[in-house]
This record gives structure tokens, C-alpha cells and sequence, in this order.
């Protein structure tokens, strides 16, 4: 089975620096909730990786099929729980695209980045987890 795997290290008090081949990116609270405003925070990273995962199946999907798309923007929002533990409850992406100008092309683009994006198919599904420490 294949797995992935990205390491995070302490880089201040309160950030931490990712290393992914060579990109590297900060996560961190805000100033104002404690942290020193380095990077967005994880589950802003989260949002952004369900995002950034429904684009590229897009432009793969529309590439594999000749289609040219231009224009693309995402909105990704996301509504956080009330009560209990801090989650997100629904995550929205509101797309829009200039080309493919056919209404119904760029809905069937959506429609096959949706049921092939690795993110999106993790949060409707869930997953096992698991926090330990390693010696």
C-alpha cells in the first residue's frame, strides 16, 4: 500500500516548518491567538489542501479530455461546529471558470474532480488515526 509522509519540526514557539521535497511551508497561530503569526494556521492548511487537491483533479481531468481551462477560481469555506471539539461541520467550494464557457463541461469537469480528489474522498469517508509518541 502506498503511503505518504511529510515531517514537521518545531521552528519557534509556537510553529512549526513542514518540509515536502523542496517546498517547505510554516503553520502557526495568529498573534492574536497566542502564536507568532508565521504561517496559517492547520486547519486553514486543511482547507487549502482540499482546495488545492479539487483544482489539480480538475486540470487533470479536463486535460485528459482536450479541454482548455482558463480562469478557474475556487472558494473554499468552511463552517466550524458550535459546540464540542473545534471541526469544521460542512466545507463548501464555490467554483467559477471562464473557459470551458459550456455550463455543462465545467459541471461534469466538477463533477469528476469531486469523485477523484484524494482529500475530498477522506473527509466524506473518514479515516483511521492515530497520534503516539515515537521513541
Amino acid at each position: 500500500m502506498a503511503q505518504l509522509s511529510i515531517n514537521l519540526a518545531q521552528s519557534s514557539a509556537t510553529a512549526v516548518e513542514a518540509q515536502v521535497g523542496n517546498h517547505s511551508i510554516f503553520v502557526d497561530r495568529p498573534i492574536e491567538k497566542g502564536g507568532g503569526g508565521l504561517g496559517l494556521m492547520g486547519g486553514q492548511h486543511m482547507l487549502i489542501g482540499i482546495g488545492g487537491c479539487f483544482c489539480s483533479t480538475l486540470f487533470a481531468a479536463a486535460q485528459s479530455r482536450g479541454i482548455e481551462v482558463e480562469g478557474l477560481s475556487v472558494e473554499v469555506s468552511a463552517t466550524l461546529a458550535e459546540e464540542g471539539a473545534p471541526r469544521f461541520t460542512a466545507v463548501h467550494l464555490g467554483v467559477t471558470c471562464q473557459k470551458p464557457e459550456s455550463r455543462e463541461e465545467i459541471e461534469k469537469l466538477i463533477a469528476i474532480a469531486e469523485k477523484g480528489c484524494i482529500s475530498i474522498n477522506t473527509v466524506k469517508t473518514g479515516l483511521d488515526f492515530s497520534a503516539e509518541l515515537s521513541v
